[in-house]
């Protein structure tokens, strides 16, 4: 959204905000912005929804303000909604969320601050428009983070999987796996790409097989850690034969 000379010239100390909370409390909090060039820098603050899209790998859709389904925008007000930054100066941006009085799953938004400026292109003068924001997660305080890990196959180099979020909010997996010989040996450790898992909805899970294995059994154990001590296990038998041919056993 920012190339790299705009990067350099604006940021925000937080480019995310995850806040836990009650049904019907209000929270206060600030976010500042730098201005790194010597040049003054005119700032609008807006609001928009955010959704991880398929196949789930932090890429997100941006949203007009509430039409997302878990839009947070009703809840969020912000001040100034437009500023000058001196050059190398900063700016402070005070929010209030204001939760309603029964909130049963994860509220989502983004907080941009957008810059306009003249550069041109082909000698010609154009308005340039860039933009660096703060992703808010308004969660409730008694979230239920839940996931399955199911449909395991097994590929040519490859175990796939579905990981299943069950839960009321987004679920951001670290996955890391070992296989581990029958005598308790492991054989195979790695990590599997990072996801960003809207509740409801099932992500693929890639499970690389690196190295060789000698002939022998085997069990491959998944481990999703959800953060905050919340771990989701899943483990695959494997049998490797005399050809170097793998294949699943009992799960």
């Amino acid at each position: 959204m920012l190339n790299a000379q705009a990067q350099a010239q604006l940021y925000i100390e937080q480019a995310k905000v995850k806040l836990d909370v009650s049904g019907g409390e209000h929270l206060n909090g600030s976010l500042l912005v730098h201005n790194t060039s010597a040049d003054p820098m005119s700032i609008r603050v807006y609001w928009e929804d955010f959704e991880y899209k398929a196949p789930y790998d932090g890429t997100k859709n941006f949203l007009p303000a509430g039409t997302a389904p878990g839009s947070a925008s009703q809840w969020i007000t912000f001040l100034p909604q437009e500023f000058t930054i001196p050059g190398f100066g900063q700016q402070s941006v005070e929010y209030t969320v204001t939760a309603p009085s029964q909130l049963n799953e994860g509220h989502y938004g983004v907080l941009f601050f957008e810059r306009s400026s003249i550069g041109k292109m082909n000698n010609d003068e154009v308005n340039l428009v860039t933009r660096i924001g703060t992703l808010f997660f308004i969660e409730p305080s008694t979230k239920n983070k839940k996931a399955v890990i199911q449909d395991v196959n097994l590929m040519a180099n490859s175990l796939t999987a579905s990981f299943v979020n069950q839960g009321n909010v987004i679920l951001i997996p670290h996955t890391t796996y070992y296989i581990m010989q029958s005598g308790g040996l492991v054989a195979i450790r790695g990590d599997a790409k990072k996801l960003y898992v809207p509740a409801g909805v099932s992500a693929p899970l890639v499970i690389p097989l690196k190295g060789k294995l000698n002939p022998g059994q085997y069990t491959l154990v998944i481990n999703s850690d959800l953060d905050d001590g919340d771990v989701v296990v899943k483990e695959v038998g494997l049998n490797v034969d005399a050809a170097g041919q793998v294949t699943m056993g009992n799960s």
